[in-house]
């Protein structure tokens, strides 16, 4: 086994969750994302869509979604903790 590879610490991605302010949808899917996401030891950044031109012109119209930075496709609702769980690392 190569000695380095064991000693180096692996870096969780960044999880995003893409949301905006008075959507109880999104309420609902932060509820569900945040008991997970403490179980794996990942950190979620709570992103407005309003306040990103770049996540509104993506997001607006699918929130809530989770997105991991090491992936292309973004987990967008509807969806249930076991795809939460299959999709986060």
């Amino acid at each position: 086994m190569d000695a380095k590879a064991s000693t180096t610490p692996s870096r969780s991605p960044r999880i995003r969750f893409y949301t905006t302010a008075g959507c109880h949808l999104c309420d609902e899917a932060l509820a569900m994302l945040t008991p997970v996401a403490r179980r794996r030891g990942l950190t979620i950044e709570t992103i407005d869509v309003l306040d990103d031109p770049w996540a509104e012109r993506w997001y607006a119209e699918s929130i809530p979604v989770v997105a991991r930075d090491d992936r292309d496709e973004a987990l967008c609702w509807p969806f249930d903790r076991g795809r939460l769980y299959r999709y986060l690392p």
